[in-house]
């Protein structure tokens, strides 16, 4: 599908923007990122954090914009426009990016029936949850949300509800934070998140987690911003990439604030990991005064990061079809939408009475491993070796802008200073597993 044949656009720069942030902004910017600060050093981590957003994940945020605004087309069609012969590239890009989204569906129906549950003043516990079957019904749930919003179009469904969530979102967690600052486990919760210790600098681990974080928390990778920029006209590509990982890394920073407060509040351990969203803190809530609102509170919020997530992830395959095959929007997407859900399906069964399970391993833990970690690092160096080797280097420069010094320099970071990082981070990933 090309320009003249009425290909989508956005209403605006400014619901590129917000749609890209909504993409960027999912729920492990809620509990990942603090927990990761936590662990890592606390506030002596966001200096490696820092670094490798605007040395590694804004780069190759700026290239994939950059293939989707100058090919006016998705992932697929977009390569084989660059390289000919990387339709398999682009193809692998596009699965990797289902195969994500058919896991992290479950994710976002757990959040969707804890946001239910707070809300009807009746919390389950986590355990007691997913020993039934109720998990599925959500599932189809949180999957009708996506494919309704997709299949509405670009502009009547993934900017508009954008536009709905993200400042929804936003407003939520300053009410969260403001709350939260009041409680009297607030300094040691700050402390604890907050207070550098610069000995961490030192280990090589936790430069890995800074790369691995900023990687998975803007969205990069996997063909979503590429399939985004292609449906964008004009604008200044680096002011909108960094607006957009400004946002995603003050949202993130802003949910630390919010959480361990509570968590210390309450007396909790704060180093829990995954299970800080979905079993701590709706211990905290049901103990605490004004706790059922402030849980449903809590859940929308991130049910609002999920969705606007997904829904990006879900794009990315149904643009591909439409672009590559020629079928139209409610087409691809009722194609799309129904192999996802039966690929996510063992997902969802693992967290359930049946506790689906391959090699001992749940099928939603292995597929997060998988297609989550190693999968979106293997996408990521391919978006990196096709855009950065493959694509007229005059053509990226003139969607870049800036003066001939600070292309040379991008230039160099997406050829060889972002896939070195990635490499760095899939050998690192590879060799924790595998020890």
């Amino acid at each position: 599908m090309t320009e003249d044949m009425g290909r989508e656009r956005w209403s605006s720069t400014l619901g590129f923007i917000i749609a890209s942030i909504g993409s960027a902004v999912g729920i492990g910017n809620i509990w990942r990122f603090p927990y990761i600060v936590g662990a890592n050093g606390g506030g002596a981590f966001l200096i490696p954090y820092l670094i490798s957003v605007f040395l590694f994940g804004l780069p190759l945020m700026l290239l994939e914009f950059t293939i989707g605004r100058s090919t006016k087309t998705s992932v697929i069609t977009a390569f084989q426009s660059i390289l000919g012969r990387s339709s398999l590239a682009g193809l692998a890009v596009v699965a990797i990016a289902g195969l994500v989204l058919s896991y992290y569906l479950v994710i976002t129906s757990w959040v969707l029936a804890y946001a239910l549950f707070f809300a009807l003043n009746s919390p389950v516990d986590f355990h007691v949850f997913t020993g039934s079957y109720f998990p599925l019904i959500f599932f189809f749930f949180a999957g009708m949300a996506v494919f309704l919003t997709v299949r509405s179009g670009v502009r009547e469904g993934i900017e508009m509800i954008s536009r709905v969530l993200i400042p929804v979102l936003v407003v939520i967690l300053i009410a969260l934070v403001a709350f939260a600052l009041t409680q009297t486990g607030a300094a040691a919760g700050i402390e604890f998140y907050l207070s550098p210790d610069y000995s961490k600098l030192t280990d090589p681990g936790v430069w890995t987690a800074a790369f691995g974080q900023a990687f998975f928390s803007l969205s990069v990778g996997m063909g979503v911003m590429l399939t985004y920029g292609s449906y964008l006209e004009g604008g200044a590509l680096f002011r909108n990439a960094s607006i957009i990982v400004v946002a995603d890394m003050l949202i993130a920073i802003l949910a630390g604030l919010a959480i361990f407060p509570l968590v210390f509040t309450a007396g909790l351990d704060p180093a829990t990991g995954v299970n800080l969203t979905f079993i701590t803190l709706p211990a905290v809530f049901v103990d605490m005064r004004f706790g059922m609102i402030l849980g449903a509170l809590f859940f929308a919020m991130l049910f609002a990061a999920a969705l606007t997530s997904a829904v990006s992830m879900l794009e990315v395959p149904v643009a591909a079809m439409m672009d590559s095959r020629g079928y139209s929007r409610k087409r691809a997407t009722l194609l799309v939408f129904g192999v996802i859900m039966l690929i996510g399906l063992p997902s969802a069964l693992s967290y359930t009475a049946l506790d689906l399970r391959l090699l001992g391993i749940r099928f939603l833990d292995l597929g997060d491993y998988l297609f989550g970690t190693i999968g979106l690092i293997v996408a990521g160096l391919i978006i990196c070796i096709v855009g950065g080797w493959y694509m007229d280097r005059n053509r990226i420069c003139d969607e870049i802008g800036g003066c001939g010094w600070q292309q040379k320099i991008y230039i160099v970071l997406i050829r060889y200073v972002v896939p070195a990082i990635l490499l760095i981070t899939l050998i690192a990933n590879l060799f924790q597993v595998g020890g």
